[in-house]
């Protein structure tokens, strides 16, 4: 046989091969766009932070609860708003991870919009038009709610700004060893000195795979496979049983690994880090005059309903204590520095062990885990609104 010819022949049924595969694609992106089958990303490639709300998009979100998601015209969660802050108003802007985004829950039952509504009858506002702008983005770290801080929230001139931290992932998504998501900026220690850095930061060929990856969103078919292929991922592994017990537990001790004083160098620095962070950010806003509060987010067993269900879990981390080391290591955090911290997880745990209900959780996901039900946003904003007004009292009153 001609070996010319056999490559020729190959090459004609690769050929082949590769349009059949691309005419699929084709037309099953038109098939699932046409019957609205894929999910809505509610967000989008960013050079700076590694992605932001994507200005725009709305869609339904029932994977954890249920909600119609809408990100308005500037980039962020909530109504649009004016850049010029309206006379005699006062403004909050909300920083954060998914908690704040909040994509579980309609706009309205979100932390930010009770505070919002409960800072409107706050005396010590007499009166002055209230508006809360929710920053907060999916999967962010404190590194990227810094660089939002800079990059976006000053633009409207708030008069306080709430960083949200939830102990249960930001610090490690603040450390480039032990977070999975590398497309991000991270801040590292250089001579003493906060720095950007990271692969993010340090390669220009990394973003370039990190921008590709999230181009990739916008052909559905393949977040409808990406789908598809985690479905499959969960049976498969719930048929397995033990085995998939095992690694269940393994990660939960690993995402829980918070709760205990860090005794891996890796987890030392990525505390070191998480708290210069926070002082940057609380130099910064203190250099524009405005209130800084730091709201420390509960992690769902933090507020389990059951003081028994929480106890077995401390010893099953061979931990002691009471979850807590993380939310007391940030209050002493903002003792030392002379900066607001309202720890959400006493009040919470407290108001879940009276009420005998859970303050994570959906029916269609599972009680008891995930982010903030409808309940839990309404306890944090309270709390939340209470806290600001207090501060806002204070400030109106100090000599000038």
């Amino acid at each position: 046989m001609n070996p010319m010819a056999t490559r020729a022949s190959f090459s004609s049924r690769m050929a082949l091969a590769v349009c059949g595969i691309v005419a699929a694609l084709l037309v099953g992106e038109a098939l699932i766009r046409l019957f609205d089958l894929a999910p809505e990303s509610f967000v989008v490639y960013a050079s700076r932070r590694g992605w932001r709300p994507k200005p725009g998009a709305h869609g339904w979100q029932r994977r954890e609860g249920q909600a119609y998601v809408s990100v308005n015209r500037h980039g962020f969660r909530g109504p649009d708003r004016p850049v010029e802050k309206p006379a005699g108003g006062f403004r909050v802007a909300v920083l954060g991870d998914s908690f704040a985004f909040a994509e579980q829950v309609p706009y309205r039952e979100t932390f930010s919009a009770v505070v919002e509504r409960r800072l409107t009858g706050c005396a010590a506002l007499s009166g002055r038009p209230v508006e809360v702008l929710d920053f907060g983005c999916i999967g962010y770290g404190t590194a990227q709610e810094l660089l939002t801080l800079r990059r976006q929230a000053w633009r409207y001139a708030p008069d306080m700004v709430v960083l949200a931290v939830y102990t249960g992932n930001d610090i490690r998504n603040n450390s480039p060893a032990l977070e999975r998501n590398k497309c991000r900026p991270f801040f590292v220690y250089r001579g003493g000195r906060l720095e950007l850095g990271g692969p993010f930061v340090d390669s220009a060929i990394f973003r370039l795979n990190c921008l590709a990856r999230y181009e990739s969103r916008r052909l559905q078919v393949f977040n409808v496979l990406g789908d598809a292929w985690m479905m499959l991922r969960d049976w498969l592994r719930s048929l397995r049983g033990g085995a998939s017990a095992r690694r269940s537990a393994q990660f939960v001790a690993e995402d829980l690994v918070t709760y205990r004083p860090p005794a891996a160098p890796a987890w030392r620095e990525a505390w070191r880090v998480t708290e210069g962070e926070i002082e940057l950010m609380r130099r910064e806003v203190a250099s524009r005059d405005a209130g800084f509060l730091v709201a420390v987010v509960s992690d769902a067993p933090q507020v389990f309903p059951s003081a028994k269900a929480r106890l077995a879990l401390v010893k099953s981390l061979g931990a002691s204590g009471d979850l807590l080391y993380p939310d007391k290591r940030l209050v002493a955090l903002g003792r030392r520095e002379g900066f607001a911290v309202l720890d959400l997880v006493p009040a919470m745990q407290a108001w879940a062990d009276a009420k005998r209900r859970f303050l994570h959780g959906f029916a269609n996901s599972a009680y008891g885990s995930g982010h903030w039900n409808a309940e839990g946003h309404r306890l944090a904003g309270e709390l939340i609104a209470e806290r600001l007004c207090a501060m806002a009292g204070r400030a109106s009153a100090a000599p000038r």
